[in-house]
């Protein structure tokens, strides 16, 4: 099983390079920030910095981090299954009386 895992964490941490839309976007929200601060004399685009620098930032921790998130996620996700499945199949139960 933790063969499996590790192998898993590794191809979707080879795919990191995929995330690189993350690194794009970031750095033209940043760009386009800086545009905004320019030409309203620095009222707006604030924001747009902002977000284009979390973006570069998640982008950067997701690529060198992606194997310690992966198995919390998967984790996450099959107990939130579990609970679902349970939840559904009580209700079934319930309303056969």
């Amino acid at each position: 099983m933790s063969e499996q895992v590790g192998y898993v964490a590794q191809e979707v941490s080879s795919a990191g390079g995929e995330l690189s839309m993350l690194s794009w976007i970031g750095g033209i929200s940043t760009f386009a920030g800086i545009a905004s601060l320019v030409i309203t004399r620095g009222s707006m685009g604030i924001r747009a910095i902002v977000i284009g620098v979390i973006l570069i930032v998640l982008n950067f921790a997701v690529a060198n981090y992606m194997s310690w998130i992966l198995v919390p996620v998967l984790l996450a996700t099959g107990s939130i299954s579990l609970a679902w499945a349970y939840k559904t199949v009580m209700e079934i139960i319930d309303n056969k009386d």
